[in-house]
């Protein structure tokens, strides 16, 4: 499993860098990401796209052979031919943050069993650490109630929260089931390290925790994979990340460009 990045700051993503970008897109990504009335969301709509063709092009994928499909849920995947084996990948932004995590498919074609998301912490305007938690505290289990609300700071309360909520997105998003599912079906027990669906331990998955800094700003993130067998493992985000790679924004579309130019020029000659 490998994580891709991407830091957007809207002050150094040029016009013509944009521009440049949506060629690389088919024309049904470029008309949808147009039509957003803020440029910050099209250009994170951009990122996303750009990723999964970066993805391809590194397995040597032509771009008009990139293909994509979504299941009857929603949950988007590469239906490119030749790809042996096949990729399993999830998108997921916050603020700032585009991220991409992909590994190889082997469970559950065709989507495939993985889900990632990442949230910047924060609490959300002029809202309390407590009011904010009420506002989702129906999605929470009594346990999880009780370890944001114990002896800790506020501070570590905060990163409590969105370890448990990046957790159960991540699982449902690799289910790639739609909107619904009740959240509390999920239950993170930080202190422990342990994750619970309807009370039990489920079978088979991996969820690996990370964070990004990008300036003052702290993202946290979690990649849940089934990866099958009987054991189930939380891996903390002190745990080594060589399968993390970060970039800012200008940096990724520069080379992701630079890369398919050069690919065409090789092939011209």
């Amino acid at each position: 499993m490998q994580v891709w990045a991407v830091v957007y700051d809207p002050a150094l993503f040029s016009e013509d860098l944009y521009q440049r970008g949506l060629r690389l897109v088919d024309p049904e990504s470029a008309a949808r990401i147009k039509r957003f009335y803020r440029r910050e969301d099209a250009c994170r709509t951009l990122l996303g796209r750009l990723l999964t063709r970066a993805l391809l092009r590194q397995r040597e994928i032509p771009l008009d052979a990139m293909t994509f499909n979504a299941t009857a849920e929603g949950k988007p995947y590469i239906s490119t031919s030749g790809i042996d084996p096949p990729i399993a990948y999830n998108i997921s932004h916050d603020n700032a943050l585009v991220a991409m995590a992909f590994a190889p498919g082997t469970h559950n074609p065709p989507a495939y069993s993985v889900g990632m998301d990442v949230m910047k912490v924060r609490i959300p305007g002029r809202e309390t650490f407590a009011s904010f938690v009420e506002t989702v505290g129906d999605q929470l289990t009594r346990l999880e109630h009780q370890s944001l609300f114990s002896s800790i700071s506020q501070d570590e309360g905060l990163k409590r929260f969105f370890w448990m909520w990046t957790i159960k997105e991540a699982y449902t998003k690799a289910l790639g089931l739609g909107l619904g599912f009740d959240f509390r079906r999920v239950e993170y027990d930080v202190e422990a390290n342990v994750l619970r669906v309807d009370k039990a331990i489920p079978h088979g998955w991996r969820f690996s925790r990370f964070v990004l800094n990008d300036g003052e700003d702290l993202y946290q993130g979690v990649v849940a994979e089934f990866v099958g067998g009987t054991e189930t493992a939380v891996i903390p985000e002190s745990a080594s990340q060589e399968w993390l790679i970060s970039y800012g924004a200008v940096e990724f579309v520069e080379k992701t460009i630079g890369d398919f130019e050069g690919k065409r020029m090789h092939a011209e000659v």
